[in-house]
């Protein structure tokens, strides 16, 4: 089990993207004369809200347990000022690699994620240590919670519907791959993953909308599968 939101993570979910025969399927012409690019942006990241004491247990195992009652309250935004360079080496692989990826990747609470995409193939999956360093055809933002909530089966659909996500980007090519950006949201819940940080409530509404989304998207996405199929068959893709 891969954690959620770290460069681990995204280097997984990019390994199955690059391996999805369905991405195949609903993605031909993705990326070909326009940028294809997208950049995936986890708003909202709690790292002054969350102690080190509410992570997943096996992140800090290894720690002495009388090292981990004495820094349990500690925020993850205060962790690497009071794990400075001198403590760090001491510390398990796990917690240094952890403290590394905030200090580097996590922006005005942001964390961006890279995933270069051209029709079926991944060409790139970067988590930005810097969100100005590569540009993107398009940006998808949502809050920390939206993005969980993807990962444990929503219906990416059902996010964009609510405004739970956003999408910067040509609105044409959008329309026409919509089943692409859905598909997207599924490979990412096929990604074993442990919540780094506690996961949302229930939502009624969310809940709600989620159940109408998921017969149409199927039902859409089959049809495009088949489309692309009949016509690739006839050598006119």
């Amino acid at each position: 089990m891969t954690l959620f939101p770290t460069e681990q993570w995204l280097a997984e979910y990019g390994r199955l993207l690059d391996e999805s025969d369905a991405l195949d399927d609903v993605s031909v012409g993705w990326g070909v004369g326009f940028d294809g690019d997208i950049r995936l942006v986890i708003d909202d990241v709690p790292l002054a809200e969350t102690t080190l004491d509410e992570l997943p247990p096996r992140v800090l195992a290894d720690l002495p347990e009388h090292v981990r009652a004495g820094v349990g309250e500690v925020t993850l935004a205060d962790a690497p000022d009071r794990f400075d360079e001198h403590v760090r080496p001491s510390l398990p692989d796990v917690v240094q690699d952890l403290l590394r990826q905030i200090e580097e990747n996590v922006h005005d609470g942001a964390i961006h994620a890279h995933v270069g995409l051209r029709e079926g193939s991944v060409t790139a999956v970067e988590t930005l240590t810097d969100p100005d360093a590569r540009d993107a055809g398009f940006v998808i933002h949502g809050s920390l919670t939206t993005w969980q909530g993807i990962l444990d089966g929503r219906p990416a659909v059902s996010a964009l519907m609510t405004g739970d996500l956003t999408v910067q980007g040509n609105q044409v090519r959008l329309l026409r791959y919509s089943s692409m950006l859905g598909l997207l949201g599924e490979v990412a819940a096929d990604v074993g993953t442990t919540h780094l940080f506690a996961e949302p409530g229930p939502s009624v509404t969310r809940d709600v909308v989620d159940a109408a989304t998921r017969p149409g998207v199927a039902v859409q996405r089959t049809a495009e599968r088949q489309v692309t199929r009949t016509l690739r068959d006839l050598s006119l893709l």
